[in-house]
């Protein structure tokens, strides 16, 4: 059985990893981590943690003495609905839901979805892993294809209000790009996927804001963290043969350049208006940058200042990793930027000089090691569920070297 290998993987044998603990690292964690053995022991995890998602209600504050006591009831409730033929989801699960029935948006579930699949399609696995992660990766293409045509949660139209839309359509495009690649779909249902791919850029070219490039929480300002994410997958859209209009793609580039600071530094929403404190902006600064950076309108030098500004403000981070609320003083970090931005400062860090890369992808293990909890999972949300997203991004992070290199944009 597939998941009973889990158990033939050694714990010891992936270094020291740290205990589950919100705001944490593990000063003991010394010893290199078995970087393969990890990655291949999250993935199974991830395998383990599809679901069929049913609406169910958010848990809002809690009390610090039950927080915990909550995350086992809670993991003990998810584990009845993972698994099985009928499992195509990771919902990625935040503070926001909608409807009477307060479940989680459709942006968030396919958006989730999407990230879980690349990383699975892209841990190495081979044999029976491989059949697995294929399989259910299938499963997920699925559900996507069957919500871009009937869920009204995706459906294209205009930016209104608070609106994660933005993140289904873009890692959407990002999920079916990955099918057609890795051969999950063939014939008719491959042209299907291309038509749907063809349709979520169409919804994005609606979902814009008023600076260009995308927010989910605005209309009229840009953000670095979607802006950035989304143009990245636009890029490589684009070098995949879809039509990405070189006038969408550069208004979002004008509204990145908006927000910047000669430190690489970006206000998190919108115009920056004088300095933008780095640690405020280190999980963000990499994203955009390298955007910019890809479309030829930053250089090699702003680059590593970016990367080093995520490598600077990382305790900053790691004080809200973790924790209940959102944006926090001294510099407004929300928990569930912190592994998006391991994820983006690993890819930012491949587009360095080749010379470069191996010191600073050492580094950037060795901090993944020190959030990794005992199970070889990671989480930077207090929802069991979101370990599957902070899983997927850190094994992102740690195979960044061995996936295809993010397209180049031709800018003007």
């Amino acid at each position: 059985m597939l998941f009973l290998s889990l158990a033939l993987v050694s714990f010891a044998a992936l270094g020291s990893p740290a205990q589950e603990g919100a705001g944490t690292a593990n000063p003991d964690a010394r010893e290199p981590m078995a970087v393969d053995a990890a990655i291949r022991v999250a993935a199974l995890y991830l395998l383990g943690t599809q679901e069929h998602y049913l609406p169910d209600p958010p848990v809002g504050v809690l009390p610090e003495d039950r927080l915990a006591d909550w995350q086992k009831k809670e993991a003990d409730r998810l584990s009845k609905r993972q698994g099985g033929d009928d499992a195509a989801e990771w919902p990625y699960e935040g503070v926001y839901r909608v409807g009477r029935d307060r479940h989680i948006p459709s942006g968030y579930r396919v958006g989730g979805s999407a990230i879980v699949a690349q990383a699975l399609l892209g841990a190495g696995l081979q044999g029976e892993d491989l059949v697995a992660a294929r399989a259910a990766v299938k499963r997920s293409v699925d559900f996507v294809m069957k919500a871009i045509d009937e869920d009204p949660e995706l459906a294209r139209g205009p930016k209104s209000g608070y609106d994660v839309r933005g993140w289904g359509h873009a890692y959407g495009v990002q999920l079916l790009l990955l099918a057609l690649d890795h051969g999950l779909v063939e014939g008719e249902e491959a042209d299907e996927v291309r038509g749907a791919i063809d349709d979520l850029i169409d919804r994005l070219r609606a979902n814009v804001t008023e600076q260009g490039g995308w927010n989910y929480a605005t209309q009229d300002a840009v953000s670095p963290f979607m802006t950035g994410a989304t143009l990245l997958i636009l890029f490589d859209a684009k070098a995949h043969g879809f039509e990405v209009e070189a006038s969408l793609i550069e208004k979002a580039l004008d509204g990145l350049e908006l927000g910047v600071t000669k430190q690489q530094s970006y206000a998190y929403s919108g115009r920056a208006s004088g300095d933008v404190a780095m640690p405020g902006s280190a999980a963000r600064s990499s994203v955009a940058t390298l955007a910019l950076f890809l479309a030829g309108r930053r250089t090699e030098g702003d680059l590593r200042t970016a990367i080093q500004g995520f490598f600077d403000g990382w305790d900053d981070l790691l004080v809200r990793k973790s924790q209940q609320g959102t944006h926090k003083a001294p510099y407004g970090i929300a928990p569930y930027y912190f592994f998006f931005g391991h994820t983006y400062a690993a890819f930012a860090i491949e587009a360095l000089p080749e010379a470069e890369r191996a010191a600073r992808r050492e580094e950037l293990t060795a901090l993944l090691q020190k959030t990794r909890a005992a199970d070889g999972t990671w989480n930077d949300r207090i929802f069991p569920r979101t370990s599957s997203y902070s899983t997927a991004m850190s094994i992102l992070a740690l195979r960044a070297p061995e996936l295809p290199p993010i397209a180049r944009w031709e800018s003007r």
